[in-house]
């Protein structure tokens, strides 16, 4: 009859998929090479952390390692597979057998947990690159559209023109920013296709959390550490005793890891309720800067229409533009901090 750690260590998923042959194996996606184009190609959110992740080196060599590692294991468990459960009679020849088949499984499951931690960080470094190339793009066209109602103005030289100029300076260097990530050349132009997270639902915080606990790389390595435990827990018992020396430092191992799971899951817990009130605090700040800009601009159309009644003066239409211009700008920064708070969010519990 099989023991219950037998059954523990071989009838998992992960393990039969590694025996058969059947477990994934990331083909090493090679680096795209960018043609020569004269048209500006569209670039989407979803395209840009498609291409970054595709084009990722540090990525791929994350990707290999855990080809190499669910090779290692595989033949791992096969060598033991092969050690009949009748020839075992000692505690150190139970260790041959389980322990370092466990050990060989844990070390799959940390290997993804790196990778999947990688394409998390990419995800939301290419998620805040194009939030910041469209925010900035939407800052200029706001700067073109006041200097056009500034019809008054000095044409050659204004304040106006230097911060439409600091602007175009700084929309270039977030380009670049985000064509490093891409793997493209840094002064590629593209068609940037709005994204829009304004509209987004909110999950309760304890949605977010549990979402978190289930898919964070962090809690996934922290229970690959517990089981790995058990297993040691439970071949002791059965070749030994836990009441030995060696049957403590299981137990004393298995504690270890559920406490070190139990304060990896405090620690994600608090870091998404901060972000999910950064997104509320992000929401509310939205709204009120989308109603002040749609308040400011009835006002300067109202001091249009009384200018040309001869009620109001050059000065006013010029008062409330600029009040109009402020009121843009905020509303347009607003939007960027709500979609990076909203990015910053779903990175948290683990996409």
């Amino acid at each position: 009859m099989k023991s219950r750690l037998f059954k523990h260590i071989y009838s998992t998923t992960l393990v039969t998929s590694l025996l058969t042959g059947g477990a994934h194996v990331a083909m090493a996606a090679p680096l795209a090479i960018a043609a020569e184009q004269t048209d500006v190609s569209p670039l989407s959110l979803d395209f840009a952390v498609e291409q970054a992740l595709k084009n990722s080196v540090d990525l791929e060599l994350l990707r290999l390692d855990l080809d190499i590692t669910e090779y290692e294991t595989s033949i791992t468990l096969r060598e033991k597979a092969e050690i009949k459960k009748s020839s075992i009679m000692t505690l150190a020849d139970a260790k041959k057998k389980f322990e370092e088949a466990a050990k060989a499984i844990k070390e799959v499951v940390v290997d993804e947990a790196a990778m999947n931690t990688q394409k998390n960080t990419i995800q939301l470094q290419v998620q805040k690159a194009f939030f910041e190339v469209q925010s900035l793009d939407a800052k200029i066209k706001a700067q073109k559209k006041s200097m056009q109602r500034q019809y008054w103005a000095d044409s050659q030289e204004t304040e106006a023109h230097k911060n439409l100029a600091a602007l175009e300076t700084s929309y270039k260097q977030a380009l670049a920013k985000l064509n490093e990530l891409l793997n493209e050349k840094a002064d590629k132009t593209w068609k940037v296709e709005a994204a829009d997270l304004t509209h987004y639902t909110i999950p309760t915080l304890e949605q977010l959390q549990a979402k978190a606990f289930e898919k964070r790389p962090e809690m996934m390595k922290a229970q690959a550490e517990i089981d790995f435990a058990q297993v040691k827990i439970d071949y002791t018992a059965e070749y030994a005793a836990l009441s030995t020396y060696k049957g403590t430092i299981a137990k004393n191992e298995h504690k270890k890891a559920e406490l070190q799971k139990q304060k990896a899951q405090k620690k994600i817990g608090q870091e998404v309720s901060d972000n999910y009130g950064k997104v509320l605090a992000a929401k509310k700040a939205l709204d009120e800067s989308t109603s002040k800009k749609e308040n400011a601009l009835e006002r300067y159309q109202a001091t249009i229409d009384q200018y040309r009644l001869g009620k109001a003066s050059l000065k006013d239409i010029m008062e409330h533009e600029a009040s109009l211009f402020d009121s843009e700008t905020k509303a347009i920064e607003s939007i960027y901090q709500y979609n990076v708070a909203v990015i910053t969010l779903n990175q948290s519990t683990g996409y």
